[in-house]
Formats: structure tokens, C-alpha cells, sequence
């Protein structure tokens, strides 16, 4: 029940502090009924969610000046359109062409990639820190044991259903060519150092972008969650064309698979063990394991 009180309090604006001034307050407790956890007075599930229960069309940082917000919203933009449209245009040609360019210069395009993954994990951080929010608020959640258990189950799943896609694909003659991915596995022991190394990148960057600040702050736009979804899988997808638009547009359906990753679980580190595993999969089997 909303209780009403009346208390006394000195006006910072009064002339004289002995003269109180009554304000009146209307106290709402807590319901007793609502679970919550820890002091933030959300239930967890909304607490899992972070930034993604923020209140929609609520501009982000408000009250910032306003260097920081537009920054914000140009990390936004280089994610969600800047980063593919770079990727689409560095491939050199053909996927025969790209093939033999990857081959001739495996482990400088290692080297460029870590970069670039590298660069976006730090347009994700900084743009965090112009608009006062932490990491967390995009799905750091503290790690939990069952993450890497979640995360190996969710790579069957997912295995499973990207492989009767290509493969119904192929049925209709739609190829999924493989050329440039195979160009691109490591030959010598030092690439396939630098392909785990560039693996675990992979799994921190792109997740943090793309199932990450994407989704909470496409928030602040658009008040459903299935457009974010869609616009960040695409961009997901464009960065890789690489393997072909065929490919591309399995890496998209990977891309939707790992947002519902992130929604369920609340977190990126199911998505992050996902992204690494699969990714060093590929290395150890030595084709293309899904992605």
C-alpha cells in the first residue's frame, strides 16, 4: 500500500536555515511478492539482461555532453555498416582470387585480422566509457562454471542445424564454396599458434560487438529485439563474404543463433567459449566446421 508522509527538510534555497520547509514525499515500498536479487531490485532474469531493460527510445547517456553521445552512435554505425563494408571491399576479387591472395599471405591476413578485431573490441570499450557504462552493462557478466557447458551443447545444436542448411542448399544448387576458408587454415606450427591466438580474439571481439554493444545499444533505437537481432546478424554475415554469399548467409543464421545464445543465457561467455571452440575446431579438423 503507497504510503504518504510529510518530512521536514531545510531548503537549500531558503535565506534562513531555521526555517524548515515540509515537502511532500509519496514512499513506495517494495512489493513483497516480486523476487529480487542482490540490491539492484531487479529480478535476475532482467538483471541478466543488463542495458537490454534499459527504458526504450531512452537516448543513451543522457544528460552527457553531447561529444560523448554522438560518439557512441558513430561506434554504432562503423559496427553496423563501416566494418562489413570494409571487409566486402579488402576482398581482393573472386573467391579464387581471395583463396590465392589468403595462401600467398596466410599470416600477414592473421595478422591484419587481429588488428581489426582488436580495433572494434576498442571502439566497443571506449564508446562504454564516453557513455559512463561499464562492460558488463553489454553481457560481461561474471563467468559461471556451466558457461562452457552451455557453450558445447549450444555448438552440437548449432552444428547440426547450419549442416542440414548447407546441405538442403547444395540439394538446390546453391554451392557453398570453401575455397577462401581452406586458403585460410594454418599449414606450420607457428600459424596454428597464431590461429588459436587469433581464435580466442575472435570469440572476445566479435562477440562483444556484435551480440554485445549492438543489441544493448540498438536498444536505445528500436523497441524490439528481433530487428537487432537481424541487423547485427547481417553485419555478422557481411564480414564474412569472404566464404561467399552462400557462406555469408550461413554465418548470418550462426549470427541469429548466437543473439538467442546471448538473450537465454544473458550473457556473452557462452557465446565467447562457442566462438572460440568453433573456431579451433575448424583448425583441428582441418575443413569448415560450420562457420
Amino acid at each position: 500500500m503507497d504510503a504518504v508522509s510529510l518530512i521536514r527538510v531545510h531548503s537549500r534555497s531558503s535565506n534562513d536555515p531555521r526555517q524548515p520547509e515540509w515537502v511532500l514525499l509519496k514512499l513506495t515500498p517494495p512489493d513483497q511478492n516480486r523476487r529480487v536479487s542482490g540490491t539492484s531490485g531487479l529480478e535476475p532474469e532482467d538483471q541478466a539482461l543488463g542495458d537490454l531493460t534499459a527504458p526504450v527510445g531512452a537516448d543513451a547517456g543522457t544528460g552527457l555532453p553531447l561529444w560523448r553521445r554522438v560518439y557512441v552512435w558513430v561506434v554504432f554505425g562503423i559496427l553496423i555498416c563501416g566494418w562489413p563494408l570494409a571487409a566486402f571491399l579488402a576482398a581482393p576479387g573472386s573467391l579464387s582470387d581471395q583463396a590465392l591472395h589468403i595462401s600467398a599471405a596466410r599470416e600477414s591476413v592473421y595478422l591484419n585480422t587481429g588488428l581489426m578485431l582488436w580495433l572494434m573490441f576498442f571502439l566497443v570499450w571506449s564508446a562504454q566509457r564516453a557513455a559512463e557504462r561499464p562492460l558488463r552493462a553489454i553481457g560481461f557478466e561474471p563467468p559461471r562454471l556451466a558457461d562452457p557447458l552451455i557453450a558445447a551443447g549450444f555448438l552440437v545444436g548449432a552444428n547440426i542445424i547450419l549442416n542440414a542448411l548447407a546441405w538442403g542448399m547444395k540439394g538446390a544448387g546453391l554451392v557453398v564454396p570453401d575455397l577462401a576458408m581452406k586458403a585460410l587454415l594454418p599449414v606450420t606450427s607457428t600459424e596454428r599458434i597464431t590461429w588459436v591466438m587469433l581464435s580466442i580474439s575472435a570469440g572476445i571481439c566479435e562477440e562483444s560487438c556484435f551480440r554485445g554493444f549492438l543489441l544493448t545499444q540498438g536498444r536505445h533505437l528500436i523497441p524490439w529485439t528481433t530487428p537487432l537481432v537481424i541487423a547485427s546478424s547481417l553485419a555478422f554475415g557481411a564480414g564474412h563474404l569472404y566464404q561467399g554469399v552462400a557462406g555469408g548467409f550461413l554465418i548470418f543464421i550462426y549470427g541469429v543463433l548466437f543473439c538467442w545464445l546471448r538473450l537465454w543465457r544473458g550473457s556473452l561467455w557462452p557465446g565467447i567459449w562457442a566462438h572460440i571452440w568453433q573456431d579451433t575446431a575448424a583448425m583441428v579438423l582441418g575443413g569448415w566446421v560450420g562457420h
